[in-house]
């Protein structure tokens, strides 16, 4: 229970960091409502975009999707037509 209680303690402090941060920021302020005004799309992950996709916004929709590993690639030859796969590209943007 007391390393529970310190990890969550830990965890606040670092989200405080993050606040603080973006808040100092207009840039990051701007693109955090941004991203955040999308349905979906908490502080979590408008956070993690910010962090692990700095291209976001200077590349086009299909760059994005590459580089974030979400751009589907299909397997197939000739007349046989395998399954369409994501992969790729930047784990832990695909994983947010």
């Amino acid at each position: 229970k007391r390393l529970l209680t310190a990890l969550r303690r830990e965890l606040e402090s670092l989200d405080a960091d993050l606040d603080s941060h973006i808040r100092k920021s207009p840039v990051w302020r701007v693109r955090e409502a941004l991203l955040t005004s999308v349905p979906g799309v908490g502080p979590t992950t408008a956070r993690t975009l910010l962090a692990e996709l700095p291209e976001l916004g200077s590349l086009d929709r299909r760059q994005i999707a590459s580089l974030a590993g979400l751009a589907p690639w299909t397997r197939q030859s000739g007349k046989w037509k395998g399954k369409s796969f994501i992969g790729g590209g930047r784990g832990k943007v695909r994983a947010v």
